[in-house]
């Protein structure tokens, strides 16, 4: 089957789309206070890095690895349902393998099966990045899924490939070169640690600018194009 790469609409936090899964999800445990238990989760990784890893510990190493944790709870607590979790009957009426969180029988749901989505804490709006995003939505820097098609399979055979994700961007690759991909990430992140701690080095040198001659300056431009 002919796959290409599509543009992800940016109605929603969680875009609705043919070909993009909408699942339900499952209800969540009631928490009296998440801030606390963030806060205990903070303070709980902090104090096992200092006593397991002392020579890597950082406050910005923990605090990053907390959150990353906290992410995580959340999502699992918000996590969609799973075929095998709606039943035998569900599964059997879509041709749903276990795995699946598509909600079928919506207008906007996806013809093939997926898994739920892997995504970054970091999202569009974090980045600020001109051109990136319309300042509308709030979606995911990055996600990946599994997603396989079987429509008519004594036709049109069965396929399996990953959606990556890039903000408002969706791309259909197969695994291979998912692999691919995860390879040249694995490298670029190795790249990007000695990117940034070079600039952390040079930014040590940065300062704000006075405001007063700023405003001069600006004048000073304005007569000058005036006169032009």
């Amino acid at each position: 089957m002919k796959r290409t790469t599509m543009a992800r609409p940016s109605t929603s936090a969680v875009p609705a789309m043919k070909g993009r899964p909408r699942s339900e999800a499952a209800p969540a445990e009631p928490v009296s206070n998440p801030d606390n238990i963030s806060d205990a989760i903070r303070g709980a990784v902090a104090a096992a890095m200092q006593k397991a890893l002392p020579q890597h510990y950082t406050p910005e190493f923990a605090a990053n690895f907390a959150n990353t944790m906290i992410a995580e709870l959340s999502q699992a607590n918000t996590r969609p349902l799973t075929a095998a979790e709606r039943g035998t009957e569900w599964m059997l009426r879509w041709g749903c393998p276990g795995f699946c969180v598509v909600e079928h029988g919506h207008p906007q749901a996806l013809d093939s099966h997926s898994t739920a989505p892997v995504e970054t804490s970091l999202r569009t709006a974090d980045l600020e990045c001109s051109g990136y995003s319309d300042g509308t939505d709030n979606l995911p820097w990055l996600t990946a899924q599994t997603v396989v098609t079987n429509d008519q399979p004594q036709a049109f055979g069965r396929e399996t490939s990953v959606w990556l994700g890039y903000g408002l961007h969706l791309a259909e690759i197969s695994p291979a070169k998912a692999r691919k991909a995860l390879n040249d990430l694995r490298t670029f992140t190795v790249q990007l640690a000695d990117v940034i701690e070079f600039a952390e080095r040079v930014a040590a040198d940065d300062f704000d600018g006075d405001p007063e001659i700023a405003r001069l300056d600006e004048e000073a431009r304005a007569r000058r194009a005036g006169r032009a």
